[in-house]
């Protein structure tokens, strides 16, 4: 086992303190790269760039971050392109000089405009791999240092096994709070999914779980209604979301045979609210319209002071309609459905159909006698 420099075991036991604590990533990075005399590091995971800006970096990173997503000089990435393959054929440490030379940095783009611009011209990646996914360390230094060595790439294998380890940790502690908030939504008797950037399925909560199998599943960890009009609605919804944040009409229905649809609304989740390297991008709600009865419109009235019109919208939502269905179904027109249901959501302080369907169904259920956990 090679001896590591004191410096940089001090900055290894910081990762590793990281690994329950994600807070100190950014320590432990900044830590290791006074070590090796890098100018600085990001800790990137082999997935999308849409979720660089989510990434733990040293503060020297974070405009140059920043700029990387917003100039979209990641469409032309040299070292990811260049870089994984040799990973992939079994070399874990990928210097500056593997990828790329000299011609390379004269001539391309992304080094003349680019990298020379924050000072970042020479680059190594140390690869390894949590219980999740593939991740590389990238470490850079400034023009007016020297490149990274074979005495760098050997120093940079030995680190190998403890990222991995406190980045396999992280992951799991991550992940076991994302599942935590999902269990939070059983006290709603709803369904929970967390997805990342792409829309594919991190976490799932039980009540979730038992909504597959008839008209939704999850197949290649993306979820997927049996419905073709359902479906089609469904990958919208996610997809508009995760690019443009909450969308207008709230919830849609997804159909199923011989029962009631199930409801699904699409929330975005807050930067400051994901963990690292979980990549939680959004929460998927779901309400099975099945569970429990629709309250009678007269129950509405009495409970929540809705007027007769407010009444009949909201059990018709609550009876799995979207807005427009059930706008069509009163003969009213669309924005007049809009103002009723804003009314609504005042009347019952509730912000969102997913939350006023799940607090309908209690009205309805403790009318028929029926306990709800």
């Amino acid at each position: 086992m090679t001896e590591l420099p004191e410096p940089v075991n001090a900055a290894i036991s910081k990762l590793y303190e990281a690994g329950f604590d994600t807070a100190l990533w950014q320590e432990g990075l900044e830590s290791l790269c006074r070590a090796v005399g890098a100018h600085s590091a990001v800790t990137v995971p082999r997935i999308a760039a849409e979720n660089t800006l989510l990434l733990p970096c040293t503060l020297e990173m974070e405009d140059f971050l920043k700029a990387f997503v917003a100039e979209e000089w990641y469409r032309r990435d040299l070292r990811a392109e260049r870089g994984w393959p040799l990973v992939d054929a079994g070399r874990p440490v990928v210097l500056e000089q593997d990828i790329v030379t000299p011609e390379d940095h004269a001539r391309e783009p992304l080094y003349q405009d680019f990298y020379q611009r924050y000072g970042m011209l020479w680059w190594a990646g140390i690869t390894f791999k949590s219980f999740d996914q593939h991740y590389v360390v990238s470490l850079s230094r400034r023009p007016d240092q020297n490149p990274f060595d074979e005495t760098d790439r050997r120093l940079f294998q030995a680190l190998t096994g403890h990222l991995s380890r406190a980045l396999t940790m992280a992951e799991r502690l991550a992940t076991a709070t994302a599942k935590g908030g999902l269990s939070t939504l059983e006290a709603l008797d709803c369904g929970g999914i967390l997805v990342n950037a792409r829309g594919r399925v991190i976490a799932v909560n039980t009540r979730a779980e038992a909504l597959l199998g008839n008209g939704l599943a999850i197949a290649g960890n993306q979820l997927l209604a049996r419905d073709a009009d359902s479906n089609a609605a469904l990958q919208s919804l996610i997809g508009r979301t995760l690019r443009e944040g909450p969308q207008e009409e709230g919830a849609i229905a997804i159909s199923r045979p011989l029962r009631r649809p199930i409801l699904i609304d699409v929330l975005p989740i807050p930067a400051a609210a994901r963990a690292p390297f979980l990549f939680g991008k959004a929460l998927l709600i779901l309400a099975d319209l099945d569970r429990t009865p629709v309250p009678q419109e007269t129950m509405l009235i009495r409970a929540f002071g809705l007027t007769q019109r407010e009444a009949a919208l909201a059990a018709r939502l609550a009876e799995g309609f979207d807005l427009a269905e059930a706008a069509a179904q009163l003969e009213i027109g669309r924005e007049t459905a809009r103002t009723h249901l804003k009314s609504v959501f005042q009347k019952t302080d509730t912000r969102r159909q997913t939350e006023l369907i799940a607090l309908l169904q209690r009205v309805g259920a403790r009318r028929n006698g029926i306990s709800i956990p």
